[in-house]
């Protein structure tokens, strides 16, 4: 995690606003290492636990003007090293200046990674602050009396610089509500945007967007073969590129095509590491009544045939309820806290995920009988619409032609919304219509993608998991979200999806050699054992959580709960006479109590 502050005017604070922000990232296991030049105060944290030293985080010249602070990892550094005539060792700081000497700003354009950038020139008084294309690494600025400001670690930010001010109430209703996730907890800090730079002078701030798939065009030359050709071949490699001998690595294992694929191909990268940990997030020891499927025993077979290690979920009711305390750091991620742990306890140190793959390659039916519509493609259509089953085909083309095209919403998503909101008073139920339209509403496949970008979620877990693996020693890389990936799929035409009947069908087809027919032919998300088990964590914790209301009743940071209802309703249930779903009420008990003690951790005075 990289942090500071620059001023040119001397306007900005000379108080300890950075200092405070150094001593609420501290933790057991993390060394704060300052760097102080010129008009820049700030620094860099290392977690022992990881590799990372400091070479790989900071370089420094005085004789070329430059200060480099890097948050991440360039992940295409072979070739860039080739083109600066650099040695294999040199660190990926080094190769940053190097590249920006020659090309400025642009230099940007070049790079393959997850990374956040700080670049200082003192002698040119000019600063500027980098985010990757896709917003997988985490920073927050803000631009304060003539005062640039920046961390890594997003909530510390707003808690060093807003102290005895309420927490944005929009910010903390994202469990209860569709909003801007890009907001933070105080509404004068920003998150830099993917893709985007900050220059900064004495002049001021100045935003550049440097990176816009927007200006990517549908390549109507590519061919069904030559599509999986590329798109395999980039699999592996984006995979390869982010395998680094100096982890431990490891990965998220599920009965899904994604994880699989990433998990399988991030094993043979480490096939001379004794165990590979996949760490699933359901449990070992729970069992369901009535269900065809089981997620846990694909895992298994994929896990056995891979020679990965497989280690299920063993969260007690006192570990959750830790876990729901601890909104501040796991931001309501709770299985994944819970799986981090499990990396540390293994020695593993790097996760594979597959996350981002629904959304780009592994793409399911979105969008594409709107895009074989307006190109007329009819034969296509009917092949995977017919309408010899006609209530089957109306069914579809409300959901996915009139419905997206139009922008309504089905009524069991409309109800969800209504409960997930029911214990929010009338004036902030409302969801945010941008955020809505991002996830739910589109007239083309090409769209889809673009707006499933912007709606956020995917760069709102990559920032949690990042700063919460950060602080317990774990690195999380996301090879299905490699911009090449992404670049790859915003060109193809929707008709080459279609050559099969296949849901998913880009990575059912390249996953043949790759995956057990038991993953490769799994067609369900869903997995009934795990939620079934979470229910039950939820019921359980929201009891416990019931006799605390009143005490969340003085916090001003929770004016926006209907605490009325949400009392009626738990007397309700206790008399057995509650008219609404339990699982709603538990569900917003536990919620109601993380960001309670969220809010007490983010007030807390260090």
């Amino acid at each position: 995690m990289i942090l500071g502050y620059i001023s040119f005017s001397h306007a900005g604070l000379e108080s300890s606003s950075i200092d405070l922000l150094n001593n609420i990232s501290v933790r057991d296991h993390l060394a704060f290492h300052a760097v102080t030049l010129g008009e820049f105060k700030g620094g860099y944290f290392l977690n022992n636990r990881l590799p990372f030293l400091s070479a790989d985080i900071c370089y420094c010249s005085s004789s070329n003007d430059i200060l480099v602070l890097l948050s991440g990892s360039i992940y295409n550094r072979e070739e860039l090293l080739l083109r600066c005539n650099l040695p294999a060792s040199a660190c990926d700081p080094v190769l940053i200046a190097e590249l920006f000497s020659r090309e400025g700003p642009d230099f940007v354009k070049r790079l393959n990674g997850d990374f956040v950038i700080f670049i200082f020139q003192p002698a040119r008084k000019l600063a500027y602050l980098f985010r990757d294309q896709v917003g997988i690494r985490p920073v927050a600025w803000i631009f304060d009396r003539q005062t640039l400001y920046f961390s890594s670690d997003i909530i510390g930010l707003c808690k060093a610089l807003s102290v005895g001010e309420t927490i944005d109430s929009e910010y903390l209703m994202g469990y209860f509500k569709y909003i801007d996730y890009r907001k933070t907890p105080d509404n004068k800090v920003r998150k830099l945007h993917p893709g985007h730079f900050i220059q900064f002078t004495e002049s001021g701030a100045l935003i550049t967007r440097y990176w816009n798939p927007r200006d990517i065009k549908t390549d109507r030359s590519l061919t069904h073969e030559r599509m999986l050709s590329e798109l395999k071949s980039l699999v592996h490699d984006a995979v390869r590129i982010r395998c680094d001998r100096r982890f431990i690595g490891g990965a998220h294992v599920s009965s899904g095509i994604d994880s699989g694929i990433v998990a399988v191909l991030a094993r043979r990268q480490y096939s001379k590491q004794g165990n590979f940990y996949g760490f699933s997030w359901s449990p070992e020891n729970y069992s369901v009544d009535k269900t065809d499927f089981d997620e846990r025993q694909i895992a298994s077979k994929l896990c056995q045939e891979a020679d990965i290690s497989l280690v299920f979920a063993d969260l007690q009711k006192e570990d959750f309820l830790h876990s729901v305390s601890s909104f501040f750091d796991n931001r309501g991620y709770f299985s994944e806290d819970y799986a981090a742990m499990q990396a540390v306890k293994t020695g593993t140190n790097l996760i594979f995920s597959g996350w981002g793959g629904d959304e780009f390659i592994s793409t399911g039916d979105r969008g594409i009988e709107l895009d074989l519509l307006r190109e007329l493609r009819l034969q296509a259509f009917f092949r995977r619409n017919p309408v010899s089953n006609l209530k089957k085909f109306i069914r579809n083309q409300i959901s996915y032609v009139l419905n997206p095209a139009f922008g309504f919403l089905n009524k069991g998503t409309a109800r969800s919304f209504r409960n997930d909101a029911r214990y929010i008073k009338k004036p902030y139920k409302k969801s945010d219509p941008a955020a809505i339209r991002n996830f739910y509403f589109h007239t083309s496949r090409r769209q889809l993608h673009l707006r499933l970008l912007e709606f956020y979620h995917l760069q709102e877990r990559c920032e949690s998991w990042a700063i919460n693996g950060f602080r317990r020693g774990v690195e999380y890389r996301y090879p299905l979200l490699d911009r090449r990936i992404i670049e790859y799929m915003l060109k193809v035409p929707s008709i080459l999806l279609c050559k099969t009947d296949y849901y998913r069908p880009v990575l059912r087809e390249i996953s043949e050699d790759i995956l057990p027919d038991e993953v490769r032919w799994n067609w369900s998300k869903n997995d009934p054992v795990y939620w079934a088990w979470m229910d039950e964590m939820f019921s359980q914790s929201a009891v416990v959580f019931m006799d605390e209301v009143n005490t969340w009743k003085e916090n001003p940071d929770l004016h926006f709960v209907d605490f009325d209802l949400l009392a009626a309703d738990i007397s309700n249930f206790r008399s057995k006479s509650l008219d609404t779903e339990p699982r709603v009420l538990f569900r917003a008990l536990v919620y109601i109590k993380a960001i309670h003690d969220f809010s007490l951790r983010y007030h807390e005075i260090t």
